[in-house]
């Protein structure tokens, strides 16, 4: 199943070339399930939920209520979502990229600390080299089921583009928000700078 739907767009050893990266996903168990599907060798999800250790851990808790996500043979590693900044980075240490739906000024700084691309629950991507996350508005959206899996499945594109090479990202100011009132579903904005004035 991984790669199958891919082999017509991009060439086979661009999706072998994938399996070299790993990225840290928080908060969107759709994106790690569609990266990891794409072919990422490492897939690092943070986010609250049980995990077969907890219950291993905690007799107060039922088997059944683990969320078994862990595929060690596949390089799927979940992490629970803690606010300390050591621990955060101690996680997604020798990730190529960071993606955040949860906590995503917290995870925009560690992006920015350990100089990894990073994208926020928009489709856009903050290189470290470029505009700074925190220097733009970032738009407040609010998700529906169709509108959260487009944007997942762009942002998956996203991700596709920037390891392989094969098209330009979308690059930060640019960005794409999911709009189900436009007849393209997808509306292009340019992200604003926090500090220009306004005259």
């Amino acid at each position: 199943m991984m790669n199958k739907y891919w082999f017509e767009f991009i060439p086979s050893k661009d999706l072998e070339y994938l399996k070299r990266f790993s990225v840290t996903v928080v908060g969107s168990r759709l994106l790690a399930e569609l990266l990891h599907r794409i072919g990422v060798g490492c897939i690092r999800y943070i986010g609250y939920f049980i995990t077969p250790n907890d219950v291993a851990m905690d007799v107060s808790l039922k088997p059944t209520e683990a969320n078994d996500y862990d595929i060690p043979d596949c390089r799927f590693y979940s992490y629970p979502f803690v606010e300390d900044v050591k621990e955060v980075k101690r996680q997604v240490k020798g990730s190529d990229m960071i993606i955040a739906h949860k906590h995503v000024d917290l995870f925009a700084r560690v992006a920015y600390d350990l100089g990894v691309p990073f994208i926020p629950n928009i489709a856009t991507v903050f290189l470290p080299d470029g505009i700074p996350y925190f220097k733009v508005k970032i738009p407040k959206v609010t998700y529906d089921p169709i509108s959260y899996t487009i944007t997942c499945s762009i942002q998956a594109c996203e991700v596709l583009k920037l390891l392989t090479g094969y098209d330009k990202p979308i690059i930060a100011p640019k960005a794409y928000i999911v709009d189900l009132k436009n007849n393209k579903y997808i509306k292009e904005i340019i992200l604003e700078n926090k500090y220009e004035s306004k005259n």
